[in-house]
């Protein structure tokens, strides 16, 4: 399930829609992995912002309470901004910094709101990151992420039929971060690798399981940097990829898809279609963007595709193609009956490159 960021009926429909429910739980047969991101969506309203934050909460709630063989929980940029930018910020605290930080992004409060913003903290890079991007925070959402993380039930990454699922796209370098080469990668050891360090920035920062206090923001050395004064954060959970010209600079938070692990096949959230059809543009087959669609990126041969639909069966493909499915459907703009969920047993491949099908 791409990115769920949308009301917790949205969800519900879109899971009924494709047979997943059985009363109000996930049918005994189903399986389930959500691909990271359960909150903030939806207009600066209040009453849009007061609902949001209730129904992130208990949709990933409702997700915790299925067993871990049933329900696999990623975590995405949006749900570590609660352990990482928000780590100490209580409910009043951010109430207070949400109405300077709206009446300077929003409104006319020009450079007052703004200078108020930054005198109050914490260490953040801009007003928009509290006025939009992180608009339903409550203190009860970073607890429920610290227990998840703690007890292990929220994950970086997860494999599965020979596919690596995370939040945003892995790369060479993710990989050495960890100990990896990409020369015939296994995406279940770099699952296993990915899940290590999460456990090990857990344990030193938010502390272990029992702990009752968080030690610092969050962060992964090598794979994930939460926002701060200095700048937006950034990591494996903000990666997207774009066209790179050869004299081009590379923006923060992007990467070439040249960059990606020969014979690793992806699946991942975050970025909706609209996107990356503009920042893919030179290696777009895509004419318009539609959201609810699966898509995928192929990089053969030196060759970057990208375009609607799953990938060609993986013996058609050279066996050190790099793909990456992606999912994220923009389910809070999309008819549920048009949100596509992506069947993995139609993708499912042997795990190591080159492997028979």
């Amino acid at each position: 399930m791409g990115d769920p960021q949308a009301p917790r009926a949205v969800v519900t429909e879109i899971l009924k829609q494709h047979g997943m429910l059985r009363g109000q739980r996930l049918a005994p047969s189903a399986r389930l992995l959500s691909i990271g991101d359960h909150f903030d969506w939806g207009s600066a309203e209040e009453d849009v912002r007061a609902a949001a934050a209730v129904d992130g909460e208990a949709h990933l709630r409702w997700l915790a309470a299925h067993a871990p063989e049933q329900v696999v929980i990623l975590a995405g940029n949006h749900d570590l901004a609660r352990v990482g930018e928000l780590a100490d910020v209580d409910d009043d605290a951010f109430r207070a910094l949400q109405r300077d930080a709206d009446a300077h992004y929003y409104g006319d409060g020009g450079t007052d709101a703004e200078r108020r913003f930054f005198r109050a903290g914490p260490a953040l890079p801009s007003t928009e990151i509290v006025a939009r991007d992180l608009s339903t925070y409550r203190a009860s959402q970073r607890a429920l992420v610290t227990r998840l993380l703690r007890r292990r039930r929220m994950r970086l990454a997860h494999a599965e039929g020979g596919l690596l699922f995370s939040h945003a796209g892995i790369t060479r370098r993710a990989l050495w971060h960890v100990g990896l080469h990409d020369d015939n990668v296994d995406a279940a050891a770099v699952a296993d690798a990915l899940n290590a360090a999460l456990d090990a920035a857990v344990d030193a920062c938010l502390g272990g399981r029992g702990s009752r206090r968080q030690r610092r923001p969050l962060s992964i050395p090598g794979l994930h940097r939460p926002a701060d004064a200095i700048g937006e954060g950034d990591g494996v959970l903000y990666h997207r990829p774009t066209f790179v010209d050869k004299d081009q600079w590379l923006e923060p938070r992007r990467f070439d898809p040249r960059a990606m692990p020969p014979g690793l096949w992806q699946v991942v959230g975050h970025v909706r279609d609209k996107r990356l059809v503009s920042s893919l543009a030179p290696w777009s087959d895509v004419k318009a963007s539609r959201d609810g669609v699966i898509r995928h990126l192929m990089v053969s041969n030196g060759k970057v595709t990208y375009t609607h639909g799953l990938p060609p069966p993986r013996n058609e493909v050279d066996p050190r193609a790099a793909v990456i499915i992606f999912i994220d459907g923009g389910m809070n703009a999309c008819a549920a009956d048009d949100y596509e969920l992506l069947d993995v047993a139609r993708v499912a491949v042997a795990s190591r490159v080159g492997a028979a099908t």
